[in-house]
């Protein structure tokens, strides 16, 4: 399991308003904070899953979107997608915003900064074993054969129709 962070504090609004650590942030849903994912496609039409470590809290053994993890406290979002995705993947590429949407659970509320990046697909891949089982690259239709989260099937299911992957 990673280490506790000290991340920012939001209102409704994604104003900040204070810091929160991370461990208070997944136990109270009042505490409203930030986290990013970022999706990767590549130009042969298909998406980058990973699955998550055994050792992680939420969703252990899950696929998932390519990256996700929180914004530390005074961090940009697209500063924390940039950093998140150097330590699981090992890439340093230029992504792009996408949007962001709220949510609202029993244990935690939060703002969802996604952003994205088209790659060749040939690009060297290292995974961080402490944050990774294993990735994988699928098409679009085997998208629905795969344990992933809701909010990643989602995600990637509504990109590939917008963005026009």
């Amino acid at each position: 399991m990673s280490e506790d962070e000290l991340l920012d504090l939001v209102n409704e609004k994604d104003e900040v308003i204070g810091t929160v650590w991370k461990s208070e942030a997944h136990k109270n849903p009042s505490r409203i904070h930030r986290e990013v994912a970022v999706q990767l496609f590549d130009k042969k039409g298909r998406v980058l899953i990973q699955q998550r470590s055994y050792q992680k809290e939420f969703h252990p053994g899950k696929w998932m979107v390519a990256v996700a993890g929180h914004v530390r406290s005074h961090e940009k979002p697209i500063d924390a997608a940039n950093r998140e995705t150097r330590e699981e993947l090992g890439l340093k590429l230029d992504l792009k915003y996408y949007g962001k949407e709220f949510d609202r659970f029993k244990r935690e509320t939060r703002f969802f900064w996604i952003y994205y990046a088209i790659l060749e697909g040939s690009e060297k891949i290292k995974i961080d074993k402490d944050e990774t089982e294993d990735y994988k690259w699928i098409s679009f239709d085997e998208v629905n054969n795969y344990d992933l989260t809701w909010r990643s099937r989602n995600s990637i299911l509504k990109m590939k129709d917008q963005l026009g992957i």
